[in-house]
């Protein structure tokens, strides 16, 4: 099966990459350049299913002494510039997602319930090391980092996407710099930047006849912002935006203040107790989780919104969240507000998984490049992990770490990537 989606699937988002040259007239390239590009996407590819997540750990796997293969893919970079390869992946990020979307825009309307389209957008903290610090003064620094607990070294990257049937598809990334050379607003203006280039790609596929409908936003506390609310709603993005409030934020509810932390003490927990009473006769399998959806006037943002309270599969915490648009359901905007942990689940398989920082880099540029490429493999990752479940029901809990362990000592992948390896370049 994985040799099948190899030689399918992979093998057809990896012509993209010539495509993209063509299209986007990159110059001072031939056709052997676009050819050795393409060559590595899948070199990298194939590595990452054997659990072999840099070129060196390739080459060593196949006892390839000579260093032309790397010496060939830096020149190709230096020519490129990251400029250049930015764009490249970009638009193959782009046409991958525009030709889903243009396939559900011409289906009926409810295909985009059923996929479950939500777009996403979250920052995380890549820990890293360069050698060429002199030149990094502005995004490489120390940030807090909420999964390590501490502050660690690195860059802070975010990212919009769009969740789709079990995939998240990333299009835009976008770096913070570090204290001191920024201000506290700069992620919430980075967000809304990248918003707006989603906004462009819409009306882009509006004057090719795919009109979308309107699209739940979803993003996380740290991008609770007013503003960044009017960039969604807007008629060029038109973005459901959902976020989660501040719990000390004053909410004004039936014409009494209150906060979100007070409301869950002193309303839902009672509500939710005789809500679980009068499901106390029924089966288990029968009974459902309490939620609480309410409008209220959010203080501080100056505005009317509907506010959700609920438990996440039976946790302890009570999670709030809430949107400006006041007619969404609460099954709905909950159901796309939780399609915001496919980005982390996203992040954490560039981490984790597919091992990014092992590839070592000198400045920003390199890790741009290495973030891009590792980005791409995630999309593959996850498109690979969904194939193999539904063709295979033992497949069904498990995910990519498993297929590694399966093929690591695959002789028919070895075969497919010392192929690509031993190609003249």
């Amino acid at each position: 099966m994985t040799k099948k989606y190899f030689e399918q699937e992979f093998s057809a988002t990896s012509t993209l990459f010539q495509n993209s040259f063509s299209e986007l007239d990159i110059s001072n390239v031939d056709e052997s350049d676009t050819l050795l590009f393409e060559k590595m996407q899948t070199v990298f590819f194939l590595g990452q299913l054997l659990g072999l997540p840099t070129l060196k750990s390739i080459l060593v796997k196949f006892g390839i002494t000579s260093s032309q293969v790397s010496i060939n893919y830096k020149k190709l970079y230096k020519k490129l510039t990251i400029n250049k390869i930015r764009v490249l992946y970009e638009y193959v990020f782009k046409t991958q997602v525009v030709h889903l979307l243009k396939e559900m825009a011409s289906k009926d309307s409810s295909i985009w319930s059923k996929k479950r389209v939500t777009a996403v957008l979250d920052d995380s903290i890549f820990r890293q090391w360069l050698s060429e610090l002199g030149r990094e003064n502005d995004y490489f620094g120390s940030f807090f980092s909420g999964q390590y607990r501490a502050t660690t070294l690195g860059f802070k990257v975010v990212c919009f996407g769009l969740y789709i049937e079990d995939v998240f598809y990333p299009l835009f990334f976008d770096f913070v710099r570090k204290k001191g050379k920024a201000d506290k607003k700069e992620p919430i203006q980075i967000a809304k930047k990248l918003v707006n280039r989603w906004g462009k790609l819409q009306e882009k596929l509006a004057k090719e006849n795919s009109v979308l409908p309107s699209i739940h936003f979803s993003c996380d506390s740290g991008y609770s912002d007013v503003s960044l609310s009017e960039e969604c709603t807007n008629q060029s993005t038109s973005l459901i935006y959902i976020s989660v409030p501040k719990k000390n934020h004053i909410i004004i509810v039936n014409n009494k203040k209150t906060n979100s932390k007070e409301y869950i003490d002193r309303v839902f927990l009672e509500k939710e107790k005789k809500h679980q009473e009068a499901q106390r006769h029924l089966k288990e399998e029968e009974k459902t989780p309490f939620t609480l959806r309410l409008k209220a006037f959010y203080q501080c943002q100056k505005r009317e919104v509907v506010l959700l309270f609920f438990r996440l599969n039976g946790s302890k915490k009570v999670s709030v969240i809430y949107t400006p648009n006041l007619t969404v359901f609460a099954k709905t905007l909950r159901r796309h507000w939780f399609n915001r942990t496919y980005i982390e689940q996203f992040f954490k398989t560039l981490k984790h998984v597919l091992k990014i920082s092992e590839p070592r880099t000198k400045n920003k540029e390199e890790f741009e490049n290495k973030l891009l490429k590792f980005a791409f493999l995630a999309i593959e990752v996850q498109k690979i992990v969904r194939f193999i479940r539904r063709k295979c029901k033992q497949f069904k809990q498990k995910g990519f770490i498993s297929l590694q362990r399966i093929l690591c000592s695959n002789k028919e992948i070895l075969d497919l990537l010392q192929k690509q390896i031993n190609i003249k370049t």
